[in-house]
């Protein structure tokens, strides 16, 4: 085998699109200009020894971040980091106030923190309105970075008020007095907020932007929401006659995937 020669000064983002013991494959979310990209349909090899932790595995579905390097038999990545996640939600005129009325201020907040944001509104099949009068956001990247981006979002002035979206089987996980203790706006619904296609409760954490920032950073440490994975996420919501309509998606074809098996389905 060749020796490695790196081909990025800073780090690529993918979603992982195969996963196999100790390797799989990676789907860039920009474009590669090499040679080699016309191989295994453009997508990248990664191996659990080029993670960070070494030997760890990846979900399909998943975003990371990793450099680009070439070895004589093709392209791969290294130092590889799994980007954390959190899953919101917006009133719909907020997020048309915030993102543009179709989502073009998106790619701006995108670049300023350095995350990868998908934007999701609630359709049904034929394409009407599905009746919840949120967008739900995900926002992918490392904490300090997600955290930045979600208090933009959804700050005003010196305050914050953010709303995510818990799993009800996930509940076991969530530690309210530990966020309280960051945050004492923080809140968790009784009522279900979502039950289809699961069973989900709003948490809500209002304060200060530095409140509301330390208590995500809480949040993302007790791993709550992010158990809950892009892909399980969404095929779960292509189940029935509901399904997510994008509007505004960076990551270029995971809602066009999920739509196509929705359409399968019926």
């Amino acid at each position: 085998m060749s020796e490695r020669i790196r081909l990025t000064h800073v780090p690529l983002c993918g979603r992982v699109v195969d996963w196999k013991g100790q390797y799989g494959w990676i789907e860039p979310q920009c474009f590669v200009d090499h040679p080699e990209t016309n191989k295994h349909q453009g997508h990248i090899f990664a191996h659990s020894e080029d993670l960070l932790p070494r030997w760890t595995k990846l979900t399909v579905g998943s975003l990371v971040e990793f450099h680009l390097y070439f070895d004589g038999q093709g392209l791969g990545a290294e130092e590889c980091v799994a980007r954390k996640v959190l899953r919101l939600t917006l009133p719909w005129e907020v997020a048309q106030s915030v993102f543009g009325e179709n989502g073009e201020n998106l790619p701006e907040l995108e670049v300023r923190h350095q995350v990868s944001v998908r934007a999701y509104q609630w359709k049904l099949m034929d394409g009407s309105p599905g009746g919840l009068p949120f967008v739900l956001l995900e926002v992918w990247g490392r904490p300090q970075a997600i955290i930045r981006a979600v208090v933009e979002a959804t700050g005003k002035d010196l305050h914050a008020s953010a709303s995510m979206l818990v799993p009800e089987s996930r509940l076991w996980k969530l530690d309210v007095d530990e966020l309280r203790h960051w945050c004492r706006g923080t809140q968790l619904q009784h009522e279900v907020a979502l039950t289809d296609p699961m069973r989900c409760h709003a948490l809500e954490i209002t304060g200060t932007r530095e409140e509301v920032g330390a208590a995500l950073q809480a949040l993302i440490a007790q791993a709550v929401i992010e158990l809950v994975l892009a892909a399980d996420f969404l095929q779960a919501f292509t189940v029935g006659q509901n399904y997510l309509k994008c509007f505004a998606d960076s990551s270029r074809g995971v809602l066009g995937e999920c739509k196509d098996k929705a359409r399968n389905r019926t």
